[in-house]
Parts: structure tokens; sequence; C-alpha cells
């Protein structure tokens, strides 16, 4: 499997966003992330996971585009 640059993908139902600190950080901050997070509920996406991201001191979060419709 090979990779073309870094073309990602347009997501059909689940989003994949990073949340890293601000430039001269060592870790993210509360504050980033719960802006994060209040900007995924606000257009109603559920979360499914938080993940550690592998390169540095960020996170990456799994949403749910689909959000709170069941069914």
């Amino acid at each position: 499997m090979s990779e073309e640059g870094n073309a990602v993908p347009e997501p059909e139902r689940y989003y994949v966003e990073r949340v890293s600190p601000e430039s001269g950080e060592e870790g993210l901050s509360m504050a980033a992330f719960q802006e994060a997070m209040n900007a995924g509920t606000r257009q109603s996406w559920k979360l499914v996971s938080v993940v550690n991201e592998p390169a540095g001191g960020g996170v990456l979060l799994v949403w749910d585009q689909q959000g709170f419709i069941s069914g």
C-alpha cells in the first residue's frame, strides 16, 4: 500500500481531527482540548474516540458526523 503525498480522502461518516499544542507549548492545554470538543458538539457530532497523537503532544479526535441521530 503506497501513499501519494499527504492526500487524505474526504470523510464519509467519520472525521479525524488533530488537536495539537500551540507552538512553543510542551503539551496540549485543557482550553484547546475543550474548544475542539465544543466545536464538534456544536455541529451535533458524536465523539467516538480520543487517541494520543503518535508524532507529538496532541490528540486525535474521532467524530461520527451523523451525530446523535439513531436508527
